[in-house]
Order: structure tokens, then C-alpha cells, then sequence
């Protein structure tokens, strides 16, 4: 069965993609002009301002990346050669993982460009219904999530402690 690719709703996403990811360069580069430094500690904190600029770096360059991938998919169907997409179409349509991901890592509130980029990309019909709850989820959180900071503790076991620096 053959799949017709809507170039019209596909050139829809591809505009909102384009303003969001410059959107999000746009906060970006408001994170970069605070001088943040990737080598503090700060790593370790959901919400800090390394992890928050990582996050803003994720979302920026997945929909720089995304949006590659959506202009090869409409290239593809405006040369008539709407097959060689493959499932590019049906896989796009799950939106990019720099969203949730990059969101999951921003100190709140988030800035406005950054509210802004969602929000348009919410309003797009092109994408599937999760990638959009995964915006939702990004733009209704009161703090970040990620990373976890039981990563960074190492548990203490009750048999070690009285071994602790002796040698058997």
C-alpha cells in the first residue's frame, strides 16, 4: 500500500521546526552569555546552570537535525519519488528526542524563546500525539528532572563502613 506524503503539512512543520529551533538558540545563547563553565560541579544538578544549557543545546540541535530530516523527506516527495522516503515519513511524525530530553535537564521557568519554540511546535498537526505530550510535560514541570542526583551518591553498605580503609 502506498503512503502519499502531504507536502503541505509536511512544509508546515518544517516552518514551525525552523522558528522553534531558532527560538531555542535564541535561549541558548542567552545561557551562553551568562559565562557558564562546563567544568563546575553544577553538572550534577537538575536544573543548574550546566545542565540547563546542555538542555538548551539539545533542544537547538535536535531541530536543527530534525528539520535536515523533514526537508530530505519533502525533497523526496516534490521529485515525485515519494517511495525512496521509505517510513522517513511515519518516523518523523514521532517528532526528536531533544525536547524531552533537553527540557527534562532546564532550570525552571524556562525562558520565553524556549516556551515560545514549544508552543509552536504544539500547534503543529503534523506530529504524533506523544511527542506532543512530551512538550506538555516539558512545559508543565516546576523543575527539572534529569539527571538524578541518587546517581551520584554512592550507597553505603553496613558491612563496609567498619572496614573502611583497612586492609585485610
Amino acid at each position: 500500500m502506498k503512503r502519499e506524503i502531504d507536502i503541505d503539512q509536511l512544509v508546515t512543520a518544517m516552518k514551525a521546526v525552523d522558528e522553534a529551533g531558532r527560538l531555542f538558540e535564541e535561549a541558548r545563547a542567552v545561557y551562553e552569555a551568562r559565562g557558564l563553565k562546563r567544568i563546575s560541579d553544577d553538572f550534577k544538578v537538575a536544573g543548574g546552570s550546566v545542565q540547563t544549557l546542555q538542555g538548551a543545546e539539545e533542544m537547538a540541535l535536535g531541530a536543527r537535525k530534525y528539520l535536515a530530516e523533514l526537508a530530505l523527506i519533502a525533497g523526496y516527495a516534490a521529485a515525485g519519488l515519494g517511495e525512496r522516503a521509505g517510513e522517513r515519513p511515519q518516523t518523523a511524525r514521532a517528532g526528536f528526542p531533544g525536547i524531552s530530553g533537553g527540557g527534562a535537564r532546564m532550570g525552571r521557568p524556562l525562558l520565553d524563546p524556549t516556551v515560545e519554540g514549544l508552543r509552536l511546535l504544539l500547534a503543529v498537526e503534523f506530529f504524533e500525539p506523544g511527542f506532543k505530550a512530551g512538550i506538555e510535560e516539558v512545559l508543565q514541570a516546576e523543575k527539572a528532572t534529569y539527571p538524578d542526583p541518587a546517581t551520584f551518591r554512592i550507597p553505603t553498605r553496613p558491612d563496609r563502613a567498619a572496614t573502611a580503609g583497612r586492609t585485610p
